[in-house]
């Protein structure tokens, strides 16, 4: 047999059930014998066959109940004219169960699903599952730890490594050939030009033709900021 053809036993057989009623079998019974299986009946639908007479048709089950005892109860009453057929949605059994016809002649046809667990299969099944739950549990437990390591390691940062801002120094920059004085790169207070160099370097800057500010106010003010001068000084050299 092809393994997909297979049956997978771990899940319950099903199976057609079936039984006819009529005046010479009023009494069907369903007993099983089986030791390493559970078997469960799944009524669907109970009904009258077309040669049935117009007449009252009374079905009983006779079953176990929870103590262990057993019990006779109406499964339907039904009529050719008035109710021909009757659902029963599913309503289920386990046997040994006796169905009988009370009243009428028939034929009545119960029809539904025979299952069968087998017990060996069905715990291998539910180890398999319960393995199955647990490894998904410890998958998930896994995870969360790992979203919590990722959370606390972005929160304090990589674990062993101190913040090493606090305690540490901060460098100071010096600017090149300056420092808080103003003193020049020998260590010294740079020396203010005379009059006779500052005229010399205007005539040096004439001669390379640099421009100059063309009113007498803006000279002095380019003056005093480009040689700190005073306005004493700016009138001896104009």
């Amino acid at each position: 047999m092809a393994e997909d053809s297979m049956p997978d036993l771990s899940r319950p057989q099903m199976f057609l059930f079936g039984c006819v009623l009529k005046s010479d079998k009023k009494e069907h019974k369903v007993e099983v014998d089986d030791d390493e299986a559970d078997h469960q009946l799944s009524l669907k639908a109970v009904c009258l066959g077309a040669e049935a007479e117009d007449k009252f048709h009374t079905v009983e089950i006779e079953g176990v109940t929870y103590n262990g005892k057993m019990t006779k109860i109406p499964l339907a009453v039904l009529k050719p004219s008035i109710l021909p057929s009757l659902s029963l949605g599913g309503f289920e059994v386990t046997p040994p169960v006796s169905f009988r016809l009370q009243s009428g002649t028939g034929p009545v046809y119960i029809s539904g699903q025979h299952f069968v667990i087998l017990f060996w299969l069905f715990l291998h099944s539910l180890q398999k599952k319960l393995k199955m739950d647990s490894d998904e549990d410890e998958d998930d437990e896994d995870d969360d730890n790992s979203f919590l390591n990722n959370l606390n390691y972005k929160q304090n940062g990589s674990p062993g490594k101190k913040d090493d801002k606090a305690g540490k120094p901060q460098s100071q920059v010096q600017v090149k050939g300056k420092d808080k004085t103003g003193a020049g790169p020998s260590g010294k207070p740079p020396t203010k030009p005379s009059i006779s160099e500052i005229r010399s370097r205007l005539a040096t800057a004439a001669k390379e033709g640099k421009p100059f500010p063309k009113t007498e106010q803006k000279f002095e003010n380019y003056a005093k900021s480009a040689f700190k001068i005073s306005d004493k000084q700016v009138s001896t050299i104009v």
